[in-house]
């Protein structure tokens, strides 16, 4: 590239070689702008230029939510609708998916749709097998999917990418690969976190302790909401009283609560990651001696039943649970009509103030 030249022209020159070269046919996916960024040393507001360029000249296709491919309009083949919708969720017996999967699947109903559905147990072995077997039955019109740990890296990429090339649109709720580029509807994890630990602070609040899934990937988002809060308020953020939990853990605490709450010692009030980590978190502490609210706060998301149900009830942000179902439902109805259609969405709840809160004097 000469000096005079502008700097997106490398990347649509190194695009077009690598057509003339077969490396490239049409259909195929170009790298993703992360991949282009660093393989050029260059902005993601270059190479979307760049891309933007070749597609003026009809040499690429870019889709939302999908990428860029090689040719024009190939992503979306005239595939014949099967009516069936693939829904994957990560847990049968979860609060949170029963109303979840209400909503998806009565809004598909409404439209003539079936719900095709499955369940990881947050198992990306069990994801993977899913998938594969969607794609070997082909008889799906879109899927709706829940992550499973999707804080790790995602072993199944090769999966949806498949299906993404077959025309096949993907939503992810609740959560997203950091991986990949597809659209996804959920809770606005990083702020409900900040606008949580800022209620705790309201109270008093000046030692608060977070507990976060490691693997699910809300919990990375929720720790930073959480560490914007503390350090909004001016207030430094104490390691040593963030717990970091695996969906085992998760599951049954009582085992680590000893650990936890020495973790917590200090800490006049605790941001959990949901009400189930909440609950336990009550029960633990009243099975030592400990006198809640006074001795420890807790607020939390979801509104799960249980946090209306226990002693003391629960500060929650509620998750919009059918409410999102529907959303989804209706938006991969969307993708399927307009492969450029925007299918993100971010619910941002008000708090749910109960007994579990207590100003801190």
């Amino acid at each position: 590239m000469s000096e005079h030249e502008p700097r997106y022209q490398s990347v649509i020159d190194w695009v077009m070689q690598e057509i003339k070269d077969g490396n490239l046919n049409t259909g195929n996916k170009l790298p993703t702008e992360k991949e282009l960024c660093e393989k050029f040393g260059l902005s993601r507001q270059t190479i979307r230029h760049a891309t933007g360029v070749l597609e003026k000249k009809k040499i690429v296709t870019r889709v939302r939510g999908s990428g860029t491919y090689v040719g024009v309009n190939h992503v979306s083949p005239n595939r014949p609708r099967t009516m069936n919708i693939a829904v994957m969720l990560t847990f049968a017996n979860s609060y949170i998916f029963a109303p979840v999967l209400m909503g998806i699947s009565s809004l598909l109903e409404e439209r003539g749709y079936s719900a095709q559905i499955s369940f990881t147990n947050n198992s990306t072995e069990k994801e993977g097998k899913i998938l594969s077997n969607l794609l070997e039955n082909d008889n799906i019109d879109g899927i709706i999917a829940e992550p499973s740990k999707g804080a790790l890296p995602n072993p199944n990429r090769k999966y949806y990418e498949e299906l993404r090339g077959r025309g096949i649109p993907i939503l992810f709720i609740n959560a997203a690969y950091r991986d990949m580029d597809i659209p996804c509807i959920r809770l606005d994890d990083e702020r409900v976190a900040e606008e949580a630990v800022k209620l705790i602070i309201s109270r008093g609040h000046k030692r608060i302790g977070g507990i976060f899934h490691a693997e699910d990937a809300q919990g990375p988002e929720r720790y930073v909401g959480y560490m914007k809060g503390i350090r909004g308020a001016g207030l430094i953020p104490e390691e040593e009283h963030i717990v970091w939990l695996d969906t085992v853990a998760v599951g049954n605490m009582e085992p680590m609560m000893d650990y936890m709450l020495k973790r917590l010692e200090g800490c006049t009030a605790v941001f959990t990651y949901n009400d189930e980590v909440a609950a336990q978190m009550i029960t633990g502490c009243e099975k030592r001696g400990m006198r809640l609210p006074e001795d420890l706060s807790i607020v939390s998301i979801d509104n799960a039943d249980i946090a209306d149900s226990c002693s003391p009830k629960i500060t929650t942000f509620p998750h919009p649970k059918e409410i999102l179902g529907r959303r989804a439902a209706a938006t991969i109805l969307e993708m399927l009509d307009d492969p450029m259609y925007d299918g993100n969405y971010l619910f941002m709840p008000e708090p749910i103030i109960r007994e579990s809160l207590c100003d801190h004097k």
